[in-house]
């Protein structure tokens, strides 16, 4: 599997001792989790096989990457792991070589990945314009869109989080631990389904650990549907959710989620 890496990274991986990493940064892969489970006419293999992404020491980067894989029974197991590491192989190197991780100095202990990821009970506003009165308000949208994120978060499988959100009525900026900071910069959102226009919501993030920046995005979400007001808030809420979600199972610098 470590040969597939190297190869599917097309240079942007070495294995050590091979070449000195101009960037500092090192990844290890480990097996998390390796199942057979075999039936009358095949056998089920799955997998999780863990990234860690180290710089001078320091954690700055990890993630999960999960496969699996049916065999007819009878067929060499080896050739069965192969299929499966290849697999995992490919998601791993695309993600360790496309990936802006993270500066890590002095005053920086690295990320702890099972640590529970606090983010504040409402999402901030940049303005006061970023949200009418009637999405503020009737449609109570800053503190619904951080339970809908840390409910589709929690619940997500492809694996499961390592850690958890958790929403806190705290000053979020203030925190000291790991946070996740929302801001909302713009929602136009009007009752009418398309008769009344186009529908879109921006907003912004940024994933800290004490006083490092870690990852960071700023999304774009458009829609046309919703009846009312709060229905057309309610689904770019789903698809801003979702690309967030995404973004935090991997979370990059800069990241442009649209």
């Amino acid at each position: 599997m470590v040969s597939a890496v190297v190869a599917r990274s097309k240079g942007a991986i070495t294995l050590a001792g091979k070449a000195p990493a101009a960037s500092g940064l090192k990844l290890a892969l480990q097996v998390a989790r390796l199942n057979l489970t075999p039936e009358a006419k095949k056998s089920e293999y799955s997998a999780i096989v863990r990234a860690n992404v180290v710089r001078d020491g320091k954690l700055v980067a990890t993630r999960d990457f999960q496969d699996d894989k049916s065999f007819k029974n009878g067929q060499p197991a080896c050739d069965a792991l192969r299929a499966l590491g290849a697999s995992l192989a490919e998601s791993a190197a695309d993600w360790a070589s496309q990936t802006s991780f993270m500066e890590c100095r002095d005053d920086c202990a690295g990320i702890h990945p099972d640590e529970t990821i606090v983010v504040g009970a409402e999402v901030l506003a940049v303005s006061a314009e970023a949200l009418n009165d009637t999405i503020r308000n009737e449609c109570r949208w800053p503190t619904a869109m951080v339970n809908r994120l840390v409910k589709a978060f929690n619940e997500s499988d492809e694996p499961p989080p390592r850690a958890k959100l958790e929403s806190r009525p705290i000053d979020i900026e203030k925190y000291p631990g790991r946070r996740l900071v929302l801001r909302v910069n713009d929602v136009h959102a009007l009752g009418g389904g398309g008769l009344s226009g186009p529908k879109w919501m921006a907003m912004t993030g940024e994933l800290r650990e004490g006083n490092v920046l870690v990852a960071n995005f700023s999304s774009y979400s458009q829609s046309g549907r919703g009846l009312t007001t709060c229905r057309s808030v309610d689904s770019l809420s789903d698809s801003t959710a979702e690309m967030i979600v995404k973004w935090l199972r991997s979370p990059t610098l800069d990241a442009k989620l649209k």
